[in-house]
C-alpha cells in the first residue's frame, strides 16, 4: 500500500505551497505522528482496476501527473491518500478461482487498512473509497467482509465498514463485464479468458452474490457512479469497457454523472480544469467535510451494540443447557413399491453429502400417518450444470427404502407437469389427469417423495402443483432463484462442487474402465486436475463431459486445459452464450462433439445426426421406439425437400437396431446424452439440449426440425392401436417441443406439415387435451383447403376429426357448423359416378355422405335436436347397411348414436333392439371391454332401466360397466364418472336412493375438480343427485342441487324442460304450490310456442301431470278439463313421485306399468318370463361374472363425459 500524505508541519514544504511526500506501509514519519493526527480529516482509498497497476492507474500518460498526489493534495490539504494495489494479474491467469480470488484480496485489504490505522492511532477516522472498474467490487466484498466480523475476537476489522463515508465508482461493472468487453481486452495470442474473468460477466452468479450481501448495507454509504462516455478503440471495433447500464445502475439516493473519456482516462486528469477531476473534487470535498459528524455518530452507537451483543452471550453462558431429542423415524422398515424416476444417477456420482444431510434434515422424518398438514418443499436452485437433477437422483437411490413410494415430475412446462401427474393418476388407478395425480396424493396416507425437475419457468405458478395434503415431502430443483425465495420449509444453493470433491469427480470421470481407486492419484495428476476443474467453475456436468473427453482419449488430462482455453474463447463469440457457466459447459459438450463430427465412420455420422434430431425434442426420456418408424411414410408429398438422414430411412430391424444402438453409444461414451436401458431412451442436460440447437444455423435448424417432426408423426399409427397408447403418451413432451420450435422458426406450411398436424392432433384428442387438439386440427384444415381444396378426401377427414374435437370441447354451434360443411361438401363429391344414379338425388347413401350424418347425428343429439338428430341417423344406418351391412364397424356406430337418440325421444323400444344388435357383433369382433362395447353395454343398462324392465340385470351390467373402466380407464376419468350416474339411475329405479346419493356425493368434488363446476357432466351429475334426494325425502337438499342448473342450461335446450320439471316437483313437496304451478305453466308455454317437445312427449305429459296434481289439490275442475283438453295424453297412467332424467315411459302406451310397483313385480315375475328374457338378453344381463378387464384398449375419442 503506498500512502501520500499532506500537512503543513513538514520541513519540506515551501512557503505557501503544499508539501507532498510519499510513505510505504512502513512509515518512515519526517514529523512525529501524534502531531499529524488532530490535522487529518480522513482517508482516501483509491483502489485501482484489473487493467492497469496502482501508478498507472490515476498517472496522466502525458503529463506524468499522478492526480491523487499532485492535484488533490493542493485542494484538500487535511486528508490522507491510500493507493492499494493488489495483484490483477493472479485474477487473469488460468487456474486461479475468480470467487476464491476476490475475496481472499478484499480480506487482505480489510487487514492492511486495520493494521495502519491501529498502528497509527486512527481506528475511527473516516474513509473514502475511490475505486476503478473492478476495483470497486474489491471495496463491495471488502465493506461485506468487514461489517460480518462480529465476534469478539475479530470485532476490530469491522472498523473499516464502519469508518468508511462515501465510495466514488468510477466505472466500476456493479452489473458485469459485457462479452464482447472480455473477448477484446484479451488480444488474439492469448489462450482465452481465465475462469476468474468469466466470473465477472453479466449476470454471473459471483456478481449476484456481491450484490445481494451489499445491498443493505448501501444505505449507510454516500454513493457517485461515474460512467465512461467515450468508446475503447480495439481497432477492429469500438466497445465500452463498462456500459452505463452495469456503471451506473438505478440505485435509489445514489448520485451519477459522466465523464468524458475512455474506461482508461476517465481517471487520468493533467490540470485542475479538466472535467473529470473538477466533479471528483467536489464529491470528495462534501464528503470531507461532512464524514466526520457521521462517523462519530456511528461510533457512538456501535459501541452500544457491542455492549449489549458481550450482555447477550454473557446470559447465554449462563443458560441451563438441554439436549434436543427428535423423533426416531420410522421409515428404516418401509418398502419401497413405487420408484417413479426417469434415470439413476451418474456412475461417476461424487460428494454432496453435506447437502443429501440438509435435504434429510429440512424434510424431517418419515411421518407414520398423514398428519394434514400442508407438505412445503426444499427447494434446490442454482445454475444450469451445477448437479442439481444428480443430486436428486443419487437422493432418491440412496433414501428410497425410507419411502413406499417416489414420483418424479418434469417441471419443465405446464403441458409435462400435467402429463406427469396424469402417469401418477393412471398408475393409482385414478385416471390419467392431472388433478387425479394431484388428487390422490393428497390423499395418500403412505410416505411419498415427490420431486419436481427444472421447474426453471418464473411464470409457471409451480406451487400450484403442490399436493395440498397426503403423507409427503416434496423436492423442487430449479435455475429460478426466485423459487428459493417464497419457500418456508428450506433451501440449498447448488454451485460449482467442493474443490477436492471436483478434483476426486474429475479424475473418477477421466479414468477408462479402470476403477478409480486403483489408479494412483499422483501430486501432478491432482494438480492438472485441479487447473481443469477451477477453469470449469467445479460444474459437475462441465467436469462430466471434460472426464469423458479425457477418457476417450481425445486429449489428456495434461493437454485438455490448454486446448479448452481455445475452445472456450471461440464458443464465447456466439450470440447465444452471455453466462460464464454455461460457455463451460457448453465448450467442455463442444470438445468431444467437433471430435465425433470430423470422424468418418458411419456410427460417428449416424450419432452426429441423431444429435441434432434429438435437439429438438423434449430433453428428458427420448424414447429408442420413436426411432422405429413402423407406420406409413409422410414424404409422399415432400419429394423435392433435402433428402432425410439415412439413420432415419431404414426399415427397422434387427440390423437397424444395432446401428441405432452404436450411434446411442458414440454418444453415451462421451457423456453427450444419458442412456437408460431399463426404458430404452436417453436423455439431454437442459443447458447443452438448448445449445445444441441454437449452435445450427437457422437454415440447418428447420432442416433438423423438419427431421425430428416427421420422426414422431411416422411412429404414430393412423389405427391409432390401444396396445400403443402409452408410448404415443411418451410422445406428448417431445411434440410440445417441436411446435414450440416451430412457432418461432415458421416452418413453410406443406402438406407433409398438415400431415404431421394432423396426427399430432390425434395424440392430443386421445389423452383428452381438447384445446390443443383443435388448434392443429383447425391449422390442418386450412393448409389443406389451400393446396388440396375442400373436396379432397384428406381435407375432409381433417374436417371430421376437427369437428368431433368441437363435440368433445361442447362447443357444439362450432361443431355442427363444421358438419354441416363437410355434409355439403359430401353431397357434390360423389364418386364413382354411378353414386349420382340414386333416386331420390337429394339422398344420397355413399359412404362418405353417410358417416358425416352419422357424425351430425351424435352433435344434434347432444344440442337437444333430437327429431333432427333421429332423422339424420336413420338415413345414416340406412345407407351404412345398403353399403357396408349391417355388421360393420362404421353401421354398428351409427346404430348406437341412433339408439341413443331414440332413448331421448321416448323410444326405449327400438332403442333396445338396436343396442343389442350392436352389442352382440361389437363383443364379438372388439370383445367385451373395448371402449365402444363399454360404452353400449352402459347404454343397453340404461334402456333397460327405461323400460323399467330387467332391472337387476341392468344393475349388475352398469356395475360390470364402471369396475371394468375403473380398472382400465381410472377412478376419475369421464367415462367411469359417466357410469357412476347412469347407475345411480337405476339404483333410484329399485327403490334404492340412499346408495345414489353416496355415489353420487362422492364422485361430485371429483366431477368439479376434473371437469369444472360449468361443465355438462357437472350439470349431469348435480341432475342425478337432485333426483335422488327428492326420490330419498331430502327435498331442502333436492332444491339447493337443482336451483343452480336453471341458469346454466340454454333455454332452448329439452334438458332445460327437464330440469325445470323437476324443480317444480321439489318445489310443490315442499309447500310452494303457486311457485310450481308457474314454474309449470311457464314450461308449458315454452314447449308449444318454441316447439322444443311434442304435447304427446313424455316430458310434456308429465309437467301436465303435476298441474293436475295441483288442481286436483285445489278442486279446480274446470282447470283440470282445460289441462286434459290442452294435453291429451296427460292422467292416462297413475302418477309417479318422481321425475326423469330420460323419457322413460310412452304418454301414448296406456299399457305401460307404472315404476311405483317395479320391485315387487320383479320379485313375482315367474320363472318363464326369466327365462324368456334371457333369450331376448345377453347372458351377461343374468351373469355378472362374465365380464373380465384383460387388456387397455384406446379411448375412444368420439365421445366424452
Amino acid at each position: 500500500m503506498t500512502i501520500i500524505e499532506c500537512t503543513e508541519n513538514d520541513p519540506h514544504l515551501g512557503k505557501g505551497a503544499p508539501a507532498l511526500v510519499e510513505y510505504v506501509l512502513s512509515l518512515n514519519l519526517i514529523a512525529p505522528l501524534e502531531e499529524l493526527i488532530g490535522l487529518i480529516a480522513g482517508s482516501i482509498v483509491a483502489i485501482h482496476g484489473i487493467f492497469e497497476d496502482a501508478t498507472q492507474t490515476w498517472t496522466d500518460p502525458g503529463s506524468n501527473i499522478l492526480w491523487l498526489r499532485d492535484l488533490l493534495l493542493a485542494k484538500l490539504r487535511n486528508v490522507r491518500v491510500l493507493l492499494y494495489e493488489y495483484n490483477a494479474s493472479a485474477l487473469k491467469s488460468p487456474g486461479n478461482d475468480g470467487a476464491d480470488g476476490i475475496l481472499a484480496q478484499a480480506t487482505t485489504l480489510v487487514a492492511e487498512l486495520c493494521a495502519d490505522r491501529e498502528l497509527a492511532n486512527a481506528t475511527t477516522r473516516p474513509i473514502i473509497f475511490v475505486c476503478h472498474g473492478l476495483g470497486g467490487l474489491l471495496a463491495k466484498r471488502a465493506l461485506v467482509y468487514s461489517h460480518s466480523r462480529r465476534q469478539k475476537a475479530i470485532e476490530h476489522l469491522r472498523s473499516i465498514c464502519i469508518s468508511t463515508y462515501g465510495i466514488l465508482f468510477m466505472a466500476t461493472p456493479h452489473n458485469g463485464f459485457s462479452k464482447e468487453t472480455i473477448l477484446f481486452t484479451h488480444g488474439n495470442d492469448s489462450p482465452g479468458p481465465s475462469q476468474s474473468i468469466l466470473s465477472f460477466l453479466k449476470g454471473s452468479d459471483m456478481l449476484n452474490d456481491i450484490t445481494d450481501q451489499f445491498a443493505p448495507l448501501m444505505k449507510e454509504f454516500s454513493i457517485y457512479n461515474f460512467w465512461e462516455n467515450n468508446e475503447t478503440d480495439f481497432g477492429t471495433r469500438k466497445i465500452f469497457i463498462v456500459d452505463h447500464e452495469s456503471a451506473a445502475p438505478t440505485w435509489n439516493d445514489v448520485e451519477r454523472c459522466g465523464i468524458q473519456g475512455t474506461h482508461s482516462t476517465m481517471v487520468k486528469y493533467s490540470n485542475h480544469f479538466d472535467q473529470g477531476f473538477r466533479l471528483v473534487l467536489e464529491a470528495l470535498s462534501r464528503y470531507v467535510k461532512r464524514a466526520p459528524l457521521v462517523i462519530r455518530s456511528r461510533w457512538s452507537n456501535e459501541q452500544e451494540l457491542i455492549a449489549r451483543e458481550r450482555q447477550r452471550e454473557v446470559e447465554e453462558l449462563l443458560q441451563p443447557r438441554f439436549q434436543l431429542i427428535f423423533p426416531e423415524d420410522t421409515s428404516t422398515s418401509m418398502i419401497n413399491e413405487w420408484c417413479l424416476v426417469p434415470r439413476s444417477p451418474s456412475k461417476f456420482f461424487t460428494g454432496r453429502q453435506k447437502h443429501a444431510r440438509e435435504v434429510k434434515e429440512m424434510l424431517g422424518p418419515i411421518r407414520s400417518h398423514d398428519d394434514r398438514k400442508r407438505n412445503e418443499p426444499i427447494v434446490l436452485y442454482g445454475l444450469g450444470g451445477s448437479g442439481k437433477t444428480q443430486f436428486c437422483l443419487k437422493y432418491v437411490e440412496d433414501n428410497k427404502h425410507r419411502y413406499w413410494g417416489v414420483f418424479w415430475i418434469d417441471a419443465s412446462d405446464k403441458e409435462n407437469i400435467e402429463s406427469g401427474f396424469g402417469a401418477i393418476g393412471e398408475q393409482a388407478g385414478r385416471g390419467s389427469t392431472l388433478s387425479a395425480g394431484i388428487y390422490w396424493l393428497s390423499r395418500c396416507t403412505k410416505p411419498w417423495l415427490l420431486i419436481f425437475d427444472n421447474a426453471d419457468d418464473p411464470d409457471l405458478g409451480i406451487e400450484e402443483y403442490f399436493p395440498s395434503g397426503g403423507n409427503g415431502h416434496i423436492l423442487v430443483t430449479t435455475r429460478n432463484p426466485r423459487a428459493a425465495e417464497e419457500t418456508r420449509a428450506g433451501r440449498i444453493r447448488f454451485r460449482g462442487m467442493e474443490a477436492q470433491e471436483a478434483v476426486t469427480f474429475l479424475l473418477k470421470a477421466a479414468c477408462s474402465d479402470t476403477p478409480y481407486d486403483t489408479i494412483p492419484s499422483t501430486p501432478k495428476r491432482r494438480i492438472c486436475a485441479e487447473k481443469i476443474a477451477i477453469e470449469l467453475g467445479f460444474l459437475p456436468l462441465a467436469l462430466a463431459h471434460a472426464g469423458a473427453t479425457i477418457r476417450r482419449n481425445i486429449f489428456t488430462l495434461e493437454r485438455y486445459l490448454e486446448y479448452y482455453l481455445g475452445c472456450r474463447k471461440s464458443t464465447m463469440s456466439h450470440s447465444h452464450i452471455n453466462s460464464a457457466d454455461d460457455v463451460n459447459v457448453i465448450t467442455t459438450w463442444e470438445i468431444p462433439f467437433q471430435r465425433i463430427a470430423r470422424r468418418g465412420s458411419l456410427k460417428y455420422k449416424d450419432a452426429v445426426d441423431l444429435m441434432h434430431v434429438i435437439a429438438f425434442m423434449h430433453f428428458e426420456t427420448i424414447p429408442e421406439a420413436a426411432f422405429q418408424r413402423p407406420w406409413t411414410n409422410l414424404t409422399k408429398y415432400s419429394a423435392n425437400q433435402r433428402q432425410r438422414p439415412d439413420i432415419l430411412r431404414l426399415v427397422w430391424n434387427i440390423e437397424a437396431q444395432a446401428r441405432f444402438r452404436r450411434a446411442i453409444g458414440v454418444l453415451y461414451d462421451h457423456s453427450i446424452i444419458d442412456f437408460e436401458p431399463s426404458n430404452s431412451s436417453c436423455s439431454m442436460h437442459p443447458v447443452v439440449h438448448k445449445w445444441a440447437r441454437e449452435r445450427l444455423a437457422s437454415d440447418e435448424q428447420k432442416y433438423w426440425l423438419e427431421c425430428a417432426m416427421e420422426t414422431l408423426a411416422q411412429c404414430i399409427s393412423p389405427n391409432l392401436e390401444a396396445s400403443e397408447r402409452k408410448f404415443r403418451a411418451l410422445l406428448l413432451p417431445h411434440i410440445n417441443s417441436c411446435l414450440q420450435v416451430e412457432a418461432v422458426l415458421q416452418l413453410p406450411e406443406t402438406l407433409e406439415r398438415a400431415m404431421e398436424y394432423e396426427r399430432f392432433g390425434w395424440v392430443y384428442a386421445e389423452q383428452c387435451l381438447w384445446h390443443n387438439a383443435s388448434k392443429w386440427q383447425e391449422k390442418t384444415v386450412e393448409i389443406r383447403k389451400r393446396l388440396l381444396g375442400r373436396r379432397h378426401p384428406d381435407t375432409i377427414r381433417a374436417q371430421r376429426n376437427w369437428g368431433q374435437t368441437l363435440w368433445n370441447l361442447f362447443k357444439i354451434k362450432e361443431a355442427i357448423d363444421i358438419q354441416r360443411q363437410v355434409l355439403f361438401t359430401l353431397f357434390f363429391c360423389r364418386s364413382p359416378v354411378k353414386e349420382w344414379i340414386v333416386w331420390p338425388i337429394w339422398r344420397p347413401i355413399h359412404i362418405p355422405y353417410c358417416i358425416a350424418l352419422d357424425d351430425l347425428t351424435l352433435t344434434l343429439w347432444l344440442a337437444g335436436k333430437r327429431e333432427y338428430s333421429k332423422m339424420t341417423g336413420e338415413r345414416a344406418v340406412e345407407g351404412l347397411t345398403k353399403r357396408l351391412g349391417p355388421a360393420d364397424p362404421k353401421t354398428l356406430n351409427a346404430m348406437f348414436n341412433l339408439a341413443r337418440t331414440y332413448l331421448h325421444l321416448g323410444e326405449p323400444e327400438k332403442c333396445h333392439k338396436l343396442l343389442l344388435w350392436v352389442l352382440r357383433l361389437q363383443k364379438h369382433f372388439f370383445g367385451p371391454n373395448h371402449p365402444d362395447t363399454l360404452m353400449t353395454r352402459n347404454e343397453l343398462g340404461i334402456s333397460l332401466c327405461a323400460r323399467k324392465r330387467h332391472l337387476a340385470a341392468a344393475q349388475r351390467l352398469l356395475e360390470n360397466v364402471l369396475k371394468a373402466r375403473r380398472e382400465i380407464l381410472g377412478d376419475e376419468h369421464a367415462y367411469t364418472l359417466w357410469s357412476v350416474n347412469d347407475l345411480s339411475k337405476i339404483y333410484v329405479e329399485r327403490g334404492r336412493a340412499s346408495e345414489a346419493v353416496k355415489i353420487l356425493e362422492d364422485i361430485v368434488p371429483v366431477v368439479q375438480r376434473t371437469l369444472g363446476e360449468k361443465h355438462v357432466g357437472m350439470m349431469m351429475t348435480r341432475s342425478n343427485l337432485g333426483k335422488a334426494y327428492s326420490i330419498a325425502g331430502r327435498w331442502e337438499e333436492a332444491e339447493r342441487t337443482i336451483q343452480p342448473l336453471l341458469a346454466d342450461i340454454p333455454p332452448d335446450h329439452p334438458d332445460r324442460i327437464h330440469t325445470q320439471h323437476g324443480y317444480a316437483y321439489i318445489k310443490f313437496n315442499l309447500g310452494s304450490i303457486d311457485e310450481s304451478e308457474k314454474i309449470c305453466d311457464m314450461m308449458l308455454d315454452t314447449i308449444t310456442s318454441k316447439k322444443i317437445l311434442a304435447i304427446n312427449d313424455p316430458r310434456t305429459v308429465a309437467i301436465a301431470d303435476l298441474l293436475l296434481r295441483i288442481y286436483r289439490q285445489q278442486g279446480r275442475e274446470s282447470d283440470i278439463a282445460s289441462i286434459k283438453k290442452r294435453i291429451p295424453g296427460a292422467d292416462r297412467i297413475e302418477n309417479e313421485d318422481r321425475f326423469d332424467v330420460y323419457a322413460i315411459r310412452k304418454a301414448s302406451d296406456p299399457n305401460l306399468p307404472s315404476a311405483r310397483g317395479t320391485i315387487e313385480r320383479e320379485k313375482s315375475r315367474s320363472t318363464s318370463e326369466l327365462r324368456q328374457a334371457k333369450r331376448g338378453t345377453p347372458s351377461e344381463f343374468v351373469n355378472p361374472r362374465s365380464e373380465r378387464g384383460e387388456s387397455k384398449p384406446k379411448l375412444a375419442t368420439r365421445y366424452t363425459f
